[in-house]
C-alpha cells in the first residue's frame, strides 16, 4: 500500500493577523528539499536558532513542534482544533514574537502545536498567515526563493487569480466540462482531489494508498488525471489521490495542487494573482 504525505494545517475558529515586513530589493534565500518534494527553510525564532521550517502554501496558519515551541519558550495562549484531509484533532495554540526567514521578519504569530517526527526533520510549517502579503518566487530548479519588493516586475507565465478562501489562497481552473478549484499547495505530495464526479477525465487505479497527515490518517485510491489544465499549461497523465472530503474541508474547495509540477511558481499577494512557469517534464516520475 502507497503512503502519501499532505502538509496542511488548517484552524478552525482562530484568527491571526501577524505583520510581514516588505523588502527593499529583491533577496535570494536557498532551500533545502526534503521527501515529498517539501521546501526546507532556515528560520530563527524570537532570535534564536536556526530552525527547519516547511514552507507550506496549503497551512493556514503557521505552527511548530511541541520540542521547538519549549525550545524558545513560545507561551501558550489557547487551545484551538486543526483539520485536514484526514480528519481534525485538537491542538495547543502559542504565541511566536518574530519570524525570520532570509530578509523577512513575521512579528505576532499565533503557532499550533503539531506532531512533525518524521517530515523531513522538521521543526515547523510556515503557513499562508506568515506569506499572504508577500511577494515571492519558489524555483524549484534551482532550490531557492526570490523575495520581490513591492514595485518589482516579476516572472512571466500563465497568471491565475487568487482567491482568498477559509485562510488559504485558491486558484479556479477552467476545464473541458467543469472548473476545479484548488489549493495550490507547496506541502502536497500529488494532486489531491475531493470526490471528483464524471466531468473530469480520470481514470482511477486499483491500488490504494494511506494519506497522512498532521491532523491523521485516511484511505485514498489511487488515480491518474488524463489532462489538467492549469492556466495556458496542459498536463496529461497527472498521479493523483482520490479522497472523500472531511467536514474540515470546505465544499468550495476541489481539492490540492502540488506546486512541484512546475518550473517556478510566483504568489504576488498584493496583486492577488499566482504565476506559474514550465511544466516539470520529469512530474510523472515523482510520484507513484
Amino acid at each position: 500500500m502507497r503512503a502519501l504525505w499532505v502538509l496542511v494545517v488548517v484552524f478552525v475558529g482562530l484568527v491571526s493577523f501577524p505583520l510581514a515586513n516588505v523588502v527593499e530589493r529583491e533577496a535570494v534565500t536557498p532551500f533545502e528539499t526534503g521527501g515529498q518534494g517539501s521546501i526546507i527553510l532556515h528560520v530563527l525564532l524570537n532570535g534564536r536558532g536556526p530552525f527547519r521550517f516547511l514552507l507550506d502554501t496549503g497551512s493556514t496558519h503557521t505552527a511548530v513542534s511541541g520540542k521547538t515551541a519549549a525550545a524558545i519558550g513560545a507561551p501558550v495562549v489557547a487551545k484551538t482544533m486543526t483539520g485536514s484531509a484526514a480528519g481534525s484533532r485538537e491542538t495547543l495554540v502559542v504565541r511566536i514574537d518574530a519570524l525570520n526567514v532570509g530578509p523577512i521578519v513575521v512579528v505576532d504569530l499565533l503557532a499550533s502545536v503539531v506532531e512533525l517526527e518524521g517530515i523531513a526533520g522538521a521543526d515547523g510549517v510556515i503557513g499562508h498567515d506568515a506569506l499572504a502579503s508577500l511577494r515571492y518566487t519558489i524555483d524549484f530548479r534551482e532550490r531557492r526563493v526570490v523575495w520581490w519588493p513591492i514595485d518589482a516586475r516579476v516572472a512571466r507565465g500563465s497568471a491565475l487569480e487568487l482567491q482568498s478562501s477559509h485562510g488559504r489562497f485558491l486558484i479556479s481552473l477552467p476545464q473541458r466540462q467543469s472548473v476545479l478549484r484548488l489549493v495550490p499547495d507547496t506541502g502536497a505530495e500529488s494532486l489531491l482531489l475531493f470526490d471528483p464526479d464524471d466531468t473530469l477525465p480520470v481514470t482511477r487505479l486499483p491500488t490504494p494508498a494511506t494519506l497522512t497527515t498532521t491532523s491523521g490518517e485516511t484511505e485514498v485510491r489511487l488515480a491518474r488525471v488524463r489532462e489538467l489544465r492549469v492556466g495556458g499549461t496542459t498536463l496529461r497523465d497527472v498521479p493523483a489521490a482520490l479522497a472523500r472530503r472531511h467536514n474540515s474541508e470546505p465544499e468550495e474547495i476541489d481539492g490540492l495542487l502540488p506546486l512541484h509540477l512546475f518550473d517556478r511558481v510566483t504568489f504576488d499577494g498584493p496583486q492577488k494573482r499566482l504565476i506559474v512557469e514550465k511544466a516539470r517534464p520529469d512530474f510523472g516520475l515523482m510520484f507513484f
